[in-house]
Formats: structure tokens, sequence, C-alpha cells
């Protein structure tokens, strides 16, 4: 396993430390129509933190102590208080490394993220915010939307990364969808589109690590096969609480050889160029000959897995599939309080009602 940077192992005990400070003081799927996950990803996407190189300009000067340093972007409205930087100093053993110069710095920006700019001496930068569950071609999108590359340029350098070893069990001809990790990354001036595909295939390596891939093949999946479920339930899921007990449902229905019968994998079947220009990467509204098209990515037509991911899931929905849920369910549909939760069934009858219940609620009209 690869050794883990100090200061991403600070974060992890501030995230360990806040917590004490807190606690101290679908019907498409299988048979209902389904558009909150959706709905809900939209809303999502549109208050994404989108590319930016604006930023609030900052000079630190050379010998200036951490404190000093920490005082200065307070002020200026980099950080909201000192606290969560100056802790994760002292854990990380990073007040040493702080690079003088002069800076361009969004405000409220994440004291991990001011750290670690500061460190890598990033003076001029963009940093890019890649959401959960987009497809590469939308990842090619936000980078160029963020003047770093264009998206024929994006394009090649998803081809001219196949060298990285994450991607050494990939399937021939298989695209990079399910291996780029979704983060906040901030890159140079400088910077190319394969410095971008680069760095989201080392955050990659260095999150799905040697001991997690080991645990999913223990369980009896592949990487592959893990990113490919992943992506699925990145998709489906809304309510965070809710990723383990898809998994669930859609491990119980590889086993038993009954079809996933998910919508995404066929509005990712069905992105052609003319659809895309028409409905966007995700068609909201299948109809019955999207449903009806004959392609492995169908899960309507074609049981177990389909070819690969369909799109790039976060860390969470990989090790949901890894430790699912312990559920005998098989279906899940939308529910009727209409908040992006589903009701879960083990049994066709009890799977009716819940369909039932979503049909006669606002968001089944």
């Amino acid at each position: 396993m690869r050794a883990r940077d100090p200061l991403t192992i600070a974060s992890l005990l501030f995230v360990v430390w806040a917590a004490v400070v807190a606690l101290v003081a679908a019907d498409r799927l299988l048979a209902a129509p389904d558009k909150l996950a959706d709905e809900f990803r939209a809303t999502e996407a549109r208050t994404v933190p989108q590319p930016s190189r604006d930023g609030i300009e900052i000079t630190i000067e050379p010998g200036l102590s951490a404190e000093g340093i920490a005082d200065l972007l307070v002020r200026r409205g980099v950080l909201g208080d000192a606290g969560a930087f100056e802790t994760l100093l002292t854990y990380s053993g990073a007040g040493p490394l702080l690079q003088a110069g002069q800076y361009e710095l969004p405000a409220n920006l994440p004291a991990t993220e001011v750290i670690r700019r500061l460190r890598e001496g990033l003076t001029s930068d963009v940093l890019l915010a890649v959401p959960e569950g987009l497809r590469v071609e939308e990842v090619g999108e936000l980078v160029a939307a963020a003047s770093i590359t264009t998206v024929e340029e994006w394009e090649a350098a998803l081809e001219s990364v196949r060298d990285h070893p994450v991607l050494e069990g990939l399937p021939e001809g298989a695209s990079l969808n399910g291996y780029l990790l979704p983060a906040s990354f901030p890159f140079g001036d400088d910077a190319n589109a394969e410095d971008v595909v680069r760095a989201m295939l080392d955050a990659f390596a260095e999150q799905v690590d040697a001991d997690l891939i080991a645990e999913a093949e223990a369980s009896g999946l592949t990487l592959h096969e893990v990113l490919t479920l992943a992506a699925i339930v990145e998709r489906e899921a809304v309510v965070d609480e809710e990723r383990e007990l898809i998994a669930g449902v859609f491990l119980n229905r590889l086993e038993q050889g009954i079809a996933f019968g998910a919508d995404p994998t066929v509005q990712f079947a069905v992105a052609t160029e003319e659809s895309v220009d028409e409905f966007g990467w995700w068609k909201q509204e299948l109809t019955v000959d999207d449903l009806a098209l004959d392609s492995p990515y169908n899960t309507y037509l074609y049981a177990g897995m389909p070819p690969g991911p369909i799109a790039n899931p976060g860390l969470d929905a990989i090790e949901a599939v890894i430790r699912p849920a312990e559920t005998d369910a098989i279906y899940f549909v939308a529910a009727p309080e209409c908040d992006g939760s589903h009701l879960f069934a083990t049994t066709d009858a009890e799977h009716n009602v819940n369909v039932e219940a979503f049909r006669n609620s606002p968001c089944g009209q």
C-alpha cells in the first residue's frame, strides 16, 4: 500500500477531532419511473463551484511564520478562521514547508487546499471541482470550461495516459470511466489535459489502495466489476445513507440472475451525439424504444454486469459495493416523500405497494 501523505493523515485526524468537538457541544428501477435521482443530481451539479481563476491576491513574505500566514489568510477572507489551518499544520508538520510568493486564492477555501497550495508553491492556479457521477466526456467539458485545455486535447489525453499503473487491468478498448476519481484539484497556469487526467488517476490510486482492492477481490469481484456497479449506485443514490443498501439490492439481483433494470445504464447507452444535443448526457424521459435498445449496457435486456462503468463514482460508492448492506431486498423505488429516498422490498407484492405509494405522491404524477 502506498505511503500516506502527512497532510492526508492530518486531514483525517482533524475530521476526527472536529467530530469529537461536535459531539460534545423508481419506479423505473424494477417497474416504476424514478426520475428523482437525476433531478436531485442536476440540482446538486448546479451548486458545485465552477472552475475559476478569480481569487484574492495574497503575498506571503519570506520568513513569515505559520501563525502570521494564518492571520493574513483570515484577514483577507481566504479562511473563515485560523483554527483548522493551524490544527492541520500542527499534525502534519507542514508549517516549515509553506512557500513564500504571490498567490491568488479563492475566498473560503478549505484549509487543506490552502496548505497544499502554499506547500507546493501553486502561486497561480485554478481549482477544478469534479462532482461524482459524471462521464469522462462531462469531465472534459469541465476541464475545457476552466480554460485548461480543449475538449479535443482532453480526448487525446485519455488515450496517452494508458500507461498509468492504475489502468493495468483495464480491458482493451475500454474507456476510462470509473477510474477518474472525483475531487477538487488545483492546477497551475501551465497545466494541460494530460496533467488533469493523471492527477485524477493518481487520486484514484491513493484512495482505492491495495487493501481496498484486496477486500473487493475477497468478495468475489474484480476492481473493474466493482467500479462498474459503483457507477450505477452513484447514479441511482441520492441519499448518502442508502448507497450500501442500493449496492446490496444490485448484488442480490446479480447473484439471483435477475437483470438490474437500471435507468442510468440505458441513459448511457442512448447517449449518441444526436441524443446528447437534444437531451444532454443523461436523458431523463426514456421511451419504450430506448428501453428496447439492443445494447450490452441495457440492463433491462441483459442480466449481469454491463461491460464497464457508465460514469466516475466517488469513493463512497466504491466502498458501498465492497461493503454492501446485508439485505434480502431485490427492489427499490422512489419514496412518496419526494426527498430522494427510496422504499425497498423483498417481494413483488411489497414492491407493488411501494410503487403505488410513489405513483400517488406529488413526485409520481
